[in-house]
């Protein structure tokens, strides 16, 4: 009898907030979760943050997973249904498994 990997999150997706800075504690989790095998999405707030946020998803495509970046203020429930509904349609699920800040 072979041991199950409960480690791999493959097939899973996360929305980790606060991860659109390369080198943050919410990229590492995004980073951590990816490498484990969960789709991520990446979320900030500013317009200037944009850039950054897509070098984290870009990132975290070349593991081989799925990833966007979200632009939405998670402080505000239409915020949050927005980054919802936007890693929901970009990365092509009904649901979300992972919610990570």
């Amino acid at each position: 009898m072979s041991k199950q990997d409960t480690s791999s999150l493959s097939g899973k997706v996360a929305i980790v907030t606060g991860s659109g800075r390369e080198n943050g504690i919410g990229a590492a989790i995004a980073y951590a979760l990816a490498r484990d095998g969960a789709s991520v999405a990446v979320n900030y707030v500013s317009d200037g943050s944009a850039a950054r946020a897509e070098k984290v998803a870009a990132k975290i495509r070349s593991y081989g997973v799925g990833a966007v970046a979200v632009q939405a203020d998670v402080a505000t429930p239409e915020g949050a249904q927005s980054l919802v509904e936007q890693t929901l349609t970009a990365l092509g699920t009904d649901h979300i498994d992972i919610l990570g800040t």
